[in-house]
């Protein structure tokens, strides 16, 4: 999938939009319509879902994620296919020769990833990830998560930590 992936993303303008939203509902699980994924962005798994009404940047590279509809990905966002892509415990054998682990990362409804992040634990919905933060470990529904590793600093207006709790939405 990698090659026409990168052929794709290259395609400029709204002839790009457009290509990349037909290749992607073709080639995707899951493809939501009204889809904006910018230039040179790619997708590396086929598995990967996108929801309805998602915003992709410019530069974007995504593992196998699902994401959310109406979530807004900022340009240089980076889904990897979790924390653990790689395996390392033989140590006789070389990276090249050791096995591979996939889970999927999931960006919930509404959430927003700020540009150049790397996000390897789900996020949540309506979530907020800072600009060039690694998210590491998951983040609740609602929270404003930033750094290296990036921590909850906060929930946005009408989310508390009691609603994370319950997974209630709020009111």
């Amino acid at each position: 999938m990698t090659p026409a992936s990168e052929s794709i993303a290259k395609i400029p303008g709204k002839r790009g939009v457009f290509s990349r939203q037909a290749f992607y509902r073709f080639t995707l699980s899951k493809c939501g319509r009204d889809v904006y994924i910018g230039w040179s962005s790619v997708f590396s798994m086929a598995e990967a879902v996108v929801g309805e009404k998602a915003f992709i940047g410019r530069f974007c590279s995504i593992g196998f994620a699902d994401i959310g509809e109406e979530v807004m990905l900022a340009d240089g966002v980076q889904i990897l296919s979790g924390g653990r892509e790689h395996d390392s415990d033989d140590s006789d054998r070389s990276m090249h020769e050791q096995g591979q682990t996939y889970s999927q990362v999931r960006i919930g409804d509404g959430a927003w990833i700020g540009a150049g992040a790397i996000v390897m634990a789900d996020v949540g919905r309506d979530a907020i990830v800072g600009a060039g933060a690694v998210v590491t470990r998951a983040v609740p529904d609602g929270a404003v998560a930033v750094g290296s590793p990036a921590n909850v600093i906060r929930y946005r207006k009408g989310w508390t930590l009691a609603l994370q709790d319950s997974h209630v939405a709020k009111g």
